[in-house]
């Protein structure tokens, strides 16, 4: 088995030395462990702090879609009006995923190149609807952008939408998050990202309008949020705890303090912007608009000419380079560099250019 020398994919990313140190630990078998629920709620605090929030986290065990459905299909029920707000592939998503399962959505897609800038189309798309829940994306990740979320969130709180649905899931940890400052609602997280764990957990942050929401939809079933609400209180996971994958996340979060909040959210701007500036030396052209709010935690580039994506992949990968493509309209046009977690690194990045100029013949 090899391993990649230069890993540049946009998750999951290569594990931290403080995470795989406790995975490699023998733990009791959590359901009856008092020293399980402890770990429970010291990760579920620190995780909170990242988030920027006082509310209840809830750590659930499976990939980040978990919680992006999970939070769904506690909080609506079929009728249900929803705006979903899109910028990319995720956002749009979420519209789908809604509507699967019966909600009325209203779609406000903007560009996939673009962030969220001018309001106005989503003011009145609230207005007419009136939705239960508006949905966003904090970083779109097929398109390595970074949707500013305070504006959006005022207008929420102005207009008296009930819920606010934020998937945070490539920017938990690697980008400022504000839950309470953005009225957020239902934070959400994922391991496998800038927290540099294995795509093996979930995390939610709860606001208590969207625990009043799940006590009145009462949704059952593994993906539901509900049940954790008294996991603290009774001591309890709704299925068998995942102790590793919750010890995981707790060294992912304390590396993260020991570096310093604002020091590793500096990395990871000084590494993406690193990323953008040689990729121009280079001649790569960025897929976002100048204008957009280009992602600290992935930058999304257009595959230069004369090659077609699996030409250009293996080219990269030849000279050690591994990264990944994109999805939607950017398929076959786009190729992501993932710099978050363990992988914003600078040495990374000075490599993961050499690799690119090397194949370019530059």
């Amino acid at each position: 088995m090899s391993y990649a020398p230069i890993p540049m994919v946009p998750g999951p990313v290569a594990l931290h030395e403080d995470v795989i140190a406790v995975l490699g630990r023998d733990y009791g078998s959590g359901q009856v462990e008092s020293d399980f629920m402890c770990l429970y709620d010291a990760t579920s605090r620190s995780l909170a702090r990242l988030m920027g929030t006082t509310n209840d986290v809830v750590l659930m065990t499976g990939e980040g879609m978990l919680a992006l459905w999970g939070a769904l299909k506690s909080c609506l029920k079929p009728g249900d009006p929803v705006v979903t707000v899109g910028t990319g592939v995720f956002g749009d998503g979420v519209a789908d995923m809604a509507a699967s399962f019966g909600c009325v959505v209203e779609k406000v897609s903007l560009p996939y190149d673009s962030t969220i800038d001018d309001l106005s189309i989503i003011e009145d798309a609230i207005r007419r609807v009136k939705p239960v829940m508006l949905t966003a994306v904090h970083c779109e990740t097929p398109s390595g952008t970074l949707n500013p979320l305070a504006s959006l969130g005022k207008l929420k709180k102005d207009l008296g939408v009930p819920l606010f649905y934020v998937d945070a899931v490539a920017s938990l940890g690697g980008a400022p998050v504000h839950m309470d400052e953005w009225n957020v609602d239902l934070l959400l997280g994922g391991s496998q990202k800038c927290l540099s764990c294995p795509p093996s957990m979930s995390m939610v942050g709860v606001s208590d309008a969207a625990w009043a929401r799940m006590e009145e939809v009462q949704y059952q079933g593994y993906d539901s949020i509900l049940p954790f609400r008294t996991v603290r209180t009774d001591g309890r996971c709704p299925y068998t705890p995942n102790w590793h994958g919750v010890a995981a996340l707790h060294a992912g979060a304390q590396a993260i303090f020991k570096e310093g909040t604002q020091a590793a959210f500096a990395r990871h701007e000084a590494v993406a912007a690193r990323c953008r500036e040689g990729l121009a030396e280079l001649g790569v052209k960025l897929w976002t608009a100048p204008d957009a709010v280009n992602a600290p935690t992935v930058t999304a580039a257009m595959i230069p000419d004369g090659y077609t994506w699996p030409e250009w992949k293996e080219a990269l990968r030849r000279h050690g380079l591994i990264c990944t493509g994109s999805f939607g309209p950017m398929a076959g046009k786009v190729f992501r560099l993932g710099h978050m977690g363990t992988q914003a690194q600078p040495y990374l990045m000075e490599q993961a250019l050499d690799a690119i100029a090397v194949t370019l013949g530059k």
